[in-house]
């Protein structure tokens, strides 16, 4: 059997296959990224997910695709815990989530944009991802992303910026305390989890103006942070989406790229699915 694992720092999506890619189960578990979380907490995040324990014995294959892989620290990390776990595994590959977004939705080139809890911009040549700029992470990046919503609704509520039937709502749906609020930030061992939890609620609001705002506010951040630096790529080349910020945005990001002359070509919320279709076809070649 094969697991597949495509990871944010919000959830992780799992899908158990047979190895002619029939799909025998699927389930989420909370995120995990190495770079944030002991490895303590990743094996009980995986070991108490209670779908895949009855197929523990029966695994043989792993491809484990998440948010703070691709380093060798942190993909040893990963093999270490899920062969831990998964003691019948002959085969173990760990690989970033922008190979993810790669492998989900083209294998020709282009532009592949990840756009969820953070966010990520590289160009895929056909064969290898060339990454002009790096992700920084929550706290010096994240352009685009569910991070930045909720820094920007964080901002605007403090700030005395939200509508009052927005602000109305906020306060009901959330836990506003300014204390409590610089605790998850600053305390908290997920303060990226934290801050993308406000990211639904801005679709809510999608069609008030300010809503409107923030969401093509922090989109043309993303653009001018990190596809301005393909332009000679996306003059031949289409770009791809990957994340819930851009598939529930994708509107408004047409509209801008296609205002400055550039070509989308597909939006995908979740890339488990064509993961899976990837995998398999890549064992029949071998």
């Amino acid at each position: 059997m094969i697991l597949v694992a495509d990871s944010g720092s919000t959830k992780c999506d799992w899908i158990l296959a047979d190895t002619d890619g029939k799909q025998l189960l699927t389930t989420q578990s909370e995120g995990i990224n190495p770079m944030a979380l002991s490895n303590k907490v990743i094996f009980s995040i995986i070991r108490d997910n209670k779908d895949l324990q009855p197929y523990k014995s029966l695994i043989t294959q792993i491809h484990f695709y998440g948010a703070g892989c691709g380093t060798l620290s942190s993909d040893k990390k990963m093999k270490l815990i899920l062969e831990e776990i998964f003691q019948n595994t002959h085969h173990i590959s760990i690989k970033e989530d922008v190979i993810a977004a790669v492998h989900a939705t083209t294998d020709k080139p282009g532009i592949i944009c990840i756009l969820g809890t953070g966010s990520n911009c590289s160009y895929f040549d056909g064969e290898n991802c060339i990454q002009r700029i790096p992700s920084l992470g929550y706290v010096l990046s994240d352009e685009g992303s569910g991070n930045h919503i909720g820094k920007e609704l964080l901002r605007a509520y403090f700030h005395h910026k939200m509508p009052e039937h927005i602000k109305r709502d906020f306060e009901e749906n959330f836990e506003i305390d300014l204390n409590q609020v610089l605790q998850q930030l600053y305390h908290n061992q997920n303060p990226n989890k934290y801050l993308a939890s406000f990211g639904k609620f801005i679709f809510k609001h999608r069609h008030q103006p300010f809503a409107e705002e923030i969401i093509n506010k922090v989109i043309r951040s993303f653009v001018d942070t990190y596809l301005i630096h393909y332009h000679q790529e996306l003059q031949q080349h289409p770009v791809h989406f990957v994340g819930s910020i851009g598939y529930f945005a994708q509107d408004i990001i047409i509209k801008q790229l296609n205002d400055r002359g550039y070509r989308v070509s597909s939006f995908i919320r979740k890339p488990i699915d064509n993961l899976i279709k990837y995998i398999v076809l890549q064992n029949q070649k071998i």
